[in-house]
């Protein structure tokens, strides 16, 4: 179901597209925090392995989205 925030953009700008990105980190340090839950070895393997592809999909999204308005 379709959140309200995309409900009004959707009605402002026509189609809403998400980008998921997933598995981000939480913190910039986490030596500062106790937070098993989210490992930064996991966090950092992750980016360095889809960090290229993320932003790519990130901006293709966006010139999308640029090229609907025009």
């Amino acid at each position: 179901m379709m959140g309200i925030i995309e409900n009004c953009l959707e009605r402002a700008f026509g189609e809403v597209e998400h980008v998921d990105a997933f598995n981000t980190y939480q913190v910039k340090n986490y030596d500062r925090y106790a937070l098993a839950a989210f490992p930064e070895p996991v966090k950092r393997q992750y980016r360095e392995e889809h960090w290229e592809q993320d932003l790519q999909k990130a901006f293709d999204a966006g010139r999308r989205m640029a090229e609907k308005l025009l």
